[in-house]
């Protein structure tokens, strides 16, 4: 049975990120950049970012997901829906739904740059007002398929018999 959700792209184009100093201590560049929404939808934006403690402060979401990747340091997360908290550290993912609204702030620990890539994905309008939930995946739990020459981590869905545990509300 064919899945009817599945969105098949080929790659149109390859980019160096170019990252400008948004403040002395968070510097980003866009990898999708917003505002082009026909081509790249569900994606709202994908931005890489370097960032300090005080870059970011408490902010909202809602009516959509984003996915956090760590490439370099730790991000210490809260949120206002859970209540709770954690790290991250290189490798490791979070994916946030913020479906109905949630308050959250992302931070480096005192003395860290945390180097990140963030994408925002754009529910569906009859899921914008899910309940909110966190996952994260620690780097060495992201299931992984090994093909010559290459080791590709899924991250959420599946690719050939490799299923990712992510619970995902944008398709």
């Amino acid at each position: 049975m064919e899945n009817k959700n599945i969105f098949k792209r080929e790659i149109t184009a390859v980019r160096d990120v170019h990252l400008r100093e948004i403040t002395p201590i968070h510097a980003a560049g866009p990898v999708i950049e917003p505002g082009n929404w026909e081509k790249y939808d569900p994606f709202l934006l994908l931005m890489e970012d370097k960032f300090q403690k005080g870059a970011f402060d408490i902010h909202p979401h809602r009516g959509i997901e984003t996915v956090t990747y760590v490439i370099d340091g730790a991000i210490e997360h809260f949120d206002s829906h859970s209540g709770e908290g954690g790290v991250l550290g290189p490798g490791d993912v979070q994916w946030m739904t913020a479906g109905s609204g949630v308050v959250h702030n992302e931070v480096p620990s005192e003395g860290i740059t945390a180097h990140s890539l963030q994408l925002w994905i754009n529910l569906p309008r009859e899921k914008k007002m899910t309940e909110p939930r966190y996952q994260n995946l620690k780097g060495n739990e992201v299931p992984v398929r090994e093909e010559e020459g290459a080791a590709i981590r899924i991250f959420s869905g599946s690719s050939k018999d490799v299923v990712s545990p992510t619970l995902i509300m944008c398709l």
